[in-house]
């Protein structure tokens, strides 16, 4: 997306402030050529789930094994630097900023 702002493809985008960094340092695209609007606040980013109708016991071992990794060769291969649960409610901030911006999120 940030890409597309910066060659005029786009008027406006979103990403995580990550990937921004990771953009700029990689230089593929120029930051003069765009402009932050603003941030939000927190929110959970990549999470991992799994089918509903997991045995519970399996799924609270594989919820206790990401909980618990701490090798830092696997984190490294996950591209995270570890892992946290997570709720619904974590992800109120997306709501509230769709609201801000009046926007219409699609209901399940």
């Amino acid at each position: 997306m940030a890409a597309n702002v910066a060659s005029g493809n786009a008027d406006a985008g979103g990403l995580s402030e990550v990937t921004w960094n990771y953009l700029i340092e990689r230089r593929v695209i120029d930051p003069t050529k765009v402009k932050i609007l603003g941030y939000s606040k927190e929110y959970p980013q990549y999470p991992w789930t799994m089918r509903s109708d997991l045995n519970p016991d399996l799924k609270g071992k594989i919820r206790n094994a990401f909980l618990t990794l701490k090798d830092p060769a696997v984190l490294k291969n996950l591209k995270a630097e570890g892992f946290a649960p997570v709720t619904d409610q974590d992800y109120n901030v997306i709501r509230d900023l769709a609201k801000a911006l009046h926007l219409k999120l699609a209901q399940n």
